[in-house]
């Protein structure tokens, strides 16, 4: 007769996951603040490869990403898939480094972006079918949002030798990560296979859709608002990017530290409830930024930092219970894939909408604002959706 782990194994083993993660996503994050200088100095004179290195790294984890997961599911090999994927990711790293042809630096970035999301979602599924409770996934969660608030500041740190510094380092950990992995995920990790196909999860998993829909939602607003801020904060305010980058660490940090608390919150009221005043509260913090006094801006950012994560904890939950217990890393992949997604049209929608407004004669502190009031509206459209399921919710109980 088998017992139920002890409350401190069931601790110890979420620390452990928590830490994969977040192992797993340092190769991605440390690379943010290096991009410019790391092309600058590779490949001379091609401004455009600083974008494509970005694009074609999150084009391969929304297309390749979700596909390894499930496939990985299915085969009862998801330990194995982790923790390779792990490796290669931070291999791959490391290869770009040697300075490799565009044509090949840019395949290896479209390969490295679908098994960095692959390794990321697996360890997060792995953790959730360890920890039956939905909270758990908020300690999770938590660990993805660090990964970002300890990436991008090590990056510029490391950088001021030498700009490929952050790119051996990450390369090195998502190695290391992979090989932990291997040696610690317990074989319980691939003790069923699933029988979720891609197509059925994507198409046949209604109740992954709506949290999909507002992880893009929230990503999206994320995407549209770091540049358009730094130009904004440079242009319009006129202060130095010190002050700028404090107001993203405090976006940032309070984003991290709520995520776990807003899921714990999530398993005692209504998440979509929860969502939905995340999502209000979210744009409001949008449409008042452009508007805001600058000694006030730190207190704006923050409060939209604890909006996003009653999006983002709750919906992880949901994402969860959403599919057979087979088959959270394939979840995972696909809110993961959709966060991506939403961030990179977010980026989209801010070069091309002030551009535009730009173009046309707008000052720039219209134009800025314009984008912020944008990414503030289509959160509407998740307090929408969190209201319409909580009605659909209700009307089946």
């Amino acid at each position: 007769m088998s017992s139920s782990p002890s409350p401190s194994r069931s601790s110890l083993r979420l620390g452990l996951g928590a830490l994969l993660v977040l192992g797993a996503m340092l190769p991605g994050t440390i690379v943010i603040p290096v991009v410019r200088s790391f092309i600058t100095a590779g490949w001379p004179g091609a401004e455009w490869l600083m974008h494509a290195f970005i694009a074609v790294n999150l084009l391969g984890a929304v297309v390749g990403g979700p596909l390894l997961a499930v496939r990985a599911e299915r085969l009862g090999r998801r330990r194995l898939v982790a923790g390779v994927s792990a490796m290669l990711d931070g291999a791959f790293l490391l290869g770009v480094t040697l300075s490799p042809p565009v044509w090949l630096l840019l395949t290896l970035r479209f390969v490295q972006g679908a098994v960095y999301i692959a390794a990321v979602s697996i360890l997060m599924g792995t953790i959730r079918r360890q920890s039956k409770s939905a909270a758990s996934m908020g300690v999770v969660g938590g660990a993805v949002v660090m990964s970002i608030l300890i990436g991008i500041p090590l990056g510029a740190i490391l950088a001021k030798n030498d700009p490929a510094l952050p790119l051996v380092v990450g390369g090195v950990l998502g190695v290391l990560t992979g090989l932990v992995a291997l040696v610690v995920l317990p074989k319980a990790t691939d003790a069923e296979q699933s029988q979720v196909t891609f197509r059925s999860l994507v198409f046949d998993a209604p109740a992954l859709r709506a949290p999909t829909f507002v992880v893009a939602l929230e990503r999206f607003a994320v995407g549209a608002f770091i540049v358009p801020l730094q130009l904004y904060g440079h242009h319009v305010l006129g202060v130095p990017d010190a002050k700028v980058n404090g107001w993203f660490s405090a976006f940032l940090m309070i984003f991290a530290l709520a995520t776990w608390p807003m899921a714990q919150l999530g398993e005692r009221v209504d998440r979509w409830l929860l969502i939905a005043f995340g999502a209000l509260a979210y744009a409001l913090t949008y449409a008042v930024l452009g508007f805001t006094p600058v000694g006030l801006i730190v207190v704006v950012v923050g409060v939209a930092g604890l909006a996003s994560a009653a999006i983002y904890g709750p919906s992880l939950g949901l994402a969860a219970q959403a599919v057979p217990d087979t088959a959270r890393a394939s979840a995972m992949a696909v809110l993961n894939a959709a966060g991506t997604l939403g961030m990179f049209l977010g980026s989209a929608l801010a070069g091309g909408l002030s551009s535009a407004l730009l173009s046309a004669g707008v000052d720039r502190g219209t134009a800025y604002r314009a984008v912020f009031l944008a990414a503030g509206v289509a959160q509407l459209f998740s307090v929408v959706v969190a209201l319409r399921r909580r009605s659909q919710r209700a009307l089946a109980t």
